[in-house]
């Protein structure tokens, strides 16, 4: 699919780079995601030993997923996470909505900053976000990103469906490591278009890894890649679904998609 005109100029704005205004902005952006969750709020995480683990994987890259309630979910989640500890070319890169943070020339130099790599809403599986996650997992980098497509919209933050295919395909060609952690509360903490609040308990738990090797893929081959990436993408929204079964009693649940 082409890219607009306005698509492509917002991610004519990203402007990745180990700088020392990128590394000093980064910094300051990890300090206070960091005071908001644990000392505005309070967050307890489950499982992050196993996160903490696969920082040592050698050359293999990373793939963490999660669902999305908030616009603020990362940074103000992920910084939590060990970022503050680790040197800038080991902090995560994130896929974020090319339209909505690279509109400006300001808001594209901070996102840049902040290692997000724009991605076009509906700009399909060939664009050059994508590509450039891809082209990171294989080379042994830490990625994080939402396969929702954006934040939930329903007012208890249950995930939605169907994912998008992209998580499917970065899985297909990187063949990483993956591990998905599902979070409760951040719709409370960054409600839409508000600032941050006070006062909330934020829960997180971590899944289990999973090595997305050749036989690991070979249960979800199709007559074609398309095929494929759909089954995988299946395959993570219920890893996630699983998650959320461990925080959330289902019998809660309104009919929400």
């Amino acid at each position: 699919m082409e890219l607009q005109p306005r698509e492509r100029e917002a991610i004519g704005r990203w402007h990745p780079g180990n700088t020392r205004t990128n590394r000093l902005i980064a910094w300051l952006v990890i300090r206070l995601s960091q005071h908001v969750m644990t000392r505005w709020n309070h967050l307890s995480v489950d499982g992050l030993d196993r996160l903490n683990a696969l920082q040592h994987r050698g050359d293999r890259g990373l793939l963490t997923f999660s669902n999305h309630v908030s616009r603020l979910d990362d940074p103000l989640l992920v910084c939590n996470f060990g970022l503050a500890a680790m040197p800038y070319d080991r902090i995560r890169w994130v896929a974020a909505d090319a339209l909505k943070l690279f509109n400006r020339r300001l808001s594209g130099f901070i996102f840049s900053a902040g290692k997000c790599v724009p991605i076009v809403r509906g700009g399909g599986l060939d664009q050059p976000g994508l590509h450039f996650l891809s082209q990171q997992l294989r080379e042994g980098a830490w990625v994080h990103i939402f396969p929702e497509g954006g934040a939930s919209r329903d007012p208890e933050g249950w995930l939605r469906q169907p994912f998008k295919t992209g998580i499917g395909r970065l899985i297909a060609e990187a063949k990483p490591l993956t591990l998905p952690f599902y979070h409760l509360g951040m719709q409370h903490v960054a409600p839409h278009r508000k600032a941050p609040q006070r006062g909330h308990h934020v829960r997180v738990l971590f899944g289990q890894p999973t090595h997305c090797d050749d036989r690991f893929q070979a249960q979800f081959a199709g007559d074609e890649p398309l095929q494929t990436w759909e089954r995988i993408t299946e395959w993570s929204h219920d890893s996630l679904q699983a998650l959320e079964s461990q925080l959330r009693p289902s019998s809660t649940r309104d009919s929400f998609r």
